[in-house]
């Protein structure tokens, strides 16, 4: 009997279940396929979105996005494990060719990545195998590899999992996640009869319910090794770690310590929640004659299979008494008249797409083609689909483009994938704002200290919400990236719209690095992250820029100054340059550097210094911070740079309240030495310094970068360019910008600075060897409408622009 879906074999791995369904609901069945010239109708999708095909690649199945970009595909029959780069399109060579025992719902069926991928490579597949002497002839297996570049080495396999029954050839389940709680996820079917043959096939097999058997459960395992996740459930006397020994009559009824769920009968795919940093999850399970069902993750849950579809004991149709004692109903579900096997599943990441769709959880059935929004309140209206062109669709997964967020899927009867995206919205346009602190720096995020406590996914996007003014729309933030896994950047923007080409912080693999950003916010106060290795993320706000009309005297404008150094604390103290040491405790320091009349800073007027911090750690192994602070209060909990030891050098830019004797405060701790220059400062008199200096955002843009020559080339040791700002920043004063050593050459700095002076002695950013990648944020003055970059020993330069102050009377 041969399946056809829009005129091609179904190869999916739940063709078993359509033909149950044909057989037992007459009322559903396949589409017929179209006469050759037949005009294909339009894709039935809600308004605001559009449908376009990413690839053509044969059988696909699971789709998940790499840290880097990198979009996997698994091709079920061929075994082939293929990249698209959806920038550029497939890859042609295949990251990895296994071979797998195809035939029924067997063959490549899941993948998925650690979240150090980007410090171990190691990335997770389940294929079936061949094993001639296993009942069926195949069987399950879970293996770890390593991925370098774009290619997976095949003799780096390391077996987790082995010998799991798939004795009938459908019911496999197949996929793969990491929860944030860092243990591997793995789904198995109940492998369409009982392993044991001892009760049967279809609606007669319990091996769901056997936690002597590896089906038709959801696993949890060490990462690392395989065995049983450390907690689950399952253990104690009497019960084994079961990973190889296979499932078959002659299994010991030992229970399996891997189980962590049980009573699924195919449950195809899960997906995570990249919204949260605890390990929420859903399961896509499907049914076999009358309700198909999506279940959350719970620790130790048993879903009922084979005594119940859905909410009802099998065979019986909704309204239906709650579950028995010890059994866990699904969360929704729909009968076979809606659909006739569910499939794949998604997440929205949260300030990516309409705000109507955060909270919502995307869930298909690919024998009818129909997608449904379950909503973050719990509702799902079946009666209207988010899109009903989707038949063979085999899994999702939403991917972060250049372009902004798209929903990917495969359809494995149309061996294509394809994507999903939302029309683009254009930034919020605003008018000029002013500076306000806020009350002064404080911590609004640390992934350390949620509850529970896990790092951003690499790849992935995280809403912040920054509790800002209501007529605050760009934030001054100072970002922390705390010992990600691999070199990293991460980059912030205001939530709805495509991530930008620029970045706000870069990191090596294992650092602590922190810059400060000038972040366009929406009006709810939120801005989102995206940092490409996993990592520990700090937000600290430092200050918002609120609206401030041009005709409305304001005080919190800033007031440009030729760059220029304030202290060296290197040198000895003196008229030029003047600091007073206040304490001293072992490996912690504090010091008073006077502001007010030094530098062209005046003596009133002045609320807040703008400045560039540069931290040197010295001979020092363990690393350390510096924190400028308003002269004469307590030190604050945060930071505004760290530095990693060894005679490391960081630069940040600082905005910092002026304080008793008009002066500020710098405390180091592991830190022995700290050099300050001044930029420009802020007014505290709503009448003073004229009208101008406010600020004013634009789309953050890549304006430089030397490794795609554009105004200028590769910067050689002691070369300066300039480069001229086009509008609108022309119009302004000075540019917020951020400047990316992307890499350095060698040991050395940037200096920016007004193209119509003389490059003063000032730092921007450094580099302590070549090779390095140093990111700082810079407020520098225009010098007409250009600024003059300066590399000491050589440097890539890649300038990324926020906004600008606007001129007097702008």
């Amino acid at each position: 009997m041969a399946l056809l879906s829009r005129g091609r074999p179904l190869t999916i791995g739940l063709a078993v279940a359509l033909i149950i369904t044909l057989l037992v609901a007459p009322s559903t069945v396949a589409s017929e396929p179209l006469a050759a010239g037949t005009d294909v109708p339009e894709p039935r999708l809600r308004d605001g979105f559009r449908n376009d095909l990413v690839a053509d690649l044969a059988s696909p199945t699971a789709v998940e996005q790499l840290p880097n970009g990198r979009v996997v595909v698994l091709e079920q029959l061929t075994g082939r494990v293929r990249l698209i780069d959806p920038q550029s399109g497939v890859i042609d060579a295949p990251a990895l060719d296994l071979d797998v025992c195809g035939g029924s719902e067997r063959g490549l069926l899941g993948f998925t990545h650690d979240p150090d991928v980007g410090r171990n490579g190691r990335v997770y597949v389940f294929y079936t195998r061949e094993a001639p002497t296993e009942p069926g002839g195949c069987v399950n297996r879970v293996s770890a590899f390593t991925l370098s570049g774009d290619t997976i080495a095949p003799d780096s396999e390391q077996v987790l999992l082995d010998n799991i029954s798939s004795v009938n050839g459908n019911h496999n389940a197949g996929d793969l996640e990491v929860g944030n709680d860092g243990f591997l996820y793995v789904a198995t079917g109940d492998a369409g009869r009982d392993p044991r043959e001892d009760s049967g096939g279809g609606g007669g097999n319990d091996a769901a319910g056997d936690l002597s058997l590896l089906n038709g459960k959801i696993l949890r395992l060490d990462r690392t090794t395989g065995a049983p996740a450390p907690g689950n459930p399952v253990g104690g006397d009497g019960s084994v770690a079961c990973g190889s020994r296979g499932n078959r009559p002659d299994t010991p009824t030992t229970n399996c310590q891997e189980i962590f769920a049980s009573g699924l009968r195919n449950p195809y795919r899960f997906a995570f929640d990249p919204n949260t940093s605890a390990t929420r999850f859903f399961i896509n399970d499907v049914g076999q004659s009358t309700r198909e069902e999506v279940n959350e993750g719970v620790f130790g849950a048993n879903y009922g299979w084979n005594s119940r579809e859905g909410r009802c004991p099998i065979g019986e149709n909704p309204p239906c008494a709650g579950p028995p004692a010890g059994l866990t109903d699904p969360i929704t579900d729909y009968p076979r008249t809606m659909g006739t096997f569910i499939t794949g599943g998604a997440f929205v990441p949260d300030g990516m797409w309409p705000e109507t769709y955060d909270g919502a959880y995307f869930f298909a059935d690919g024998g009818t083609g129909k997608m449904w929004v379950y909503e973050a309140d719990g509702s799902v209206d079946y009666g209207s689909p988010f899109f009903e062109d989707a038949v063979g669709l085999a899994d999702m997964t939403f991917v972060v483009e250049p372009s902004g967020l798209a929903l990917y899927y495969t359809s494995n009867s149309d061996d294509e994938v394809r994507k999903i995206t939302a029309e683009e919205r254009l930034l919020t346009s605003v008018g000029p704002a002013r500076f306000d602190d806020g009350g002064g720096a404080r911590r609004v995020f640390d992934s350390r200290e949620q509850d529970p406590p896990a790092p951003l996914r690499g790849g992935t996007t995280r809403v912040i919400d920054l509790d800002a003014p209501a007529d605050a729309r760009s934030a001054l933030v100072n970002l922390t990236v705390v010992r990600p896994a691999g070199p990293t950047f991460v980059t912030a923007w205001e939530p709805r719209r495509a991530r930008p080409e620029s970045s706000n912080v870069n990191a090596g693999d294992g650092e602590v690095v922190a810059n400060a950003s000038v972040v366009p916010i929406d009006g709810d106060g939120q801005m989102i992250l995206y940092t490409r290795s996993t990592a520990h993320i700090v937000v600290d706000v430092l200050g918002f820029f609120r609206n401030a009309p041009v005709d409305a005297g304001a005080a919190g404008r800033y007031v440009r100054l030729d760059p220029d150094r304030l202290v060296d604390l290197r040198q000895p103290t003196g008229p030029d340059n003047t600091y007073v040491s206040l304490s001293s405790s072992g490996v912690r320091t504090t010091y008073r550097v006077p502001v007010l009349g030094r530098t062209g800073v005046p003596t009133d007027d002045v609320s807040h210094v703008i400045v560039t911090l540069t931290a040197l750690s010295g001979s020092r192994p363990s690393s350390g911070f510096a924190a400028a602070f308003q002269g004469g209060a307590a030190p604050p909990s945060i930071s505004n740079l760290n530095v990693n030891g060894n005679d490391d050098r960081r630069a940040n830019l600082a905005v910092i309240p002026i304080g008793i004797d008009g002066a500020i405060d710098v405390l180091l701790h592991n830190v022995d030495d700290v050099v300050i220059d001044v930029v420009g400062w802020i007014t505290s008199d709503p009448g003073g310094a004229g009208s101008g200096g406010r600020f004013q955002r634009i789309e953050p843009r890549r304006e430089v970068d030397t490794r795609i020559p554009q105004s200028f080339d590769t910067l050689g040791p002691r070369q300066d360019a300039t480069h001229v700002y086009s509008n609108p920043v022309d119009g302004g004063i000075a540019v917020v910008h951020n400047l990316t050593l992307a890499p350095s050459a060698a040991a050395g700095f940037v200096t920016a600075h007004p193209s119509t002076v003389v490059r003063p002695e000032v730092s921007n950013v450094n580099a302590t060897a070549g090779g390095q990648v140093r990111a700082a944020l810079a407020v520098t003055p225009l010098g007409g409408d250009s600024v003059t970059f300066y590399a000491h020993n050589g440097t890539e330069l890649a300038v990324d622009v926020f906004g600008y102050f606007t001129a007097s009377g702008s």
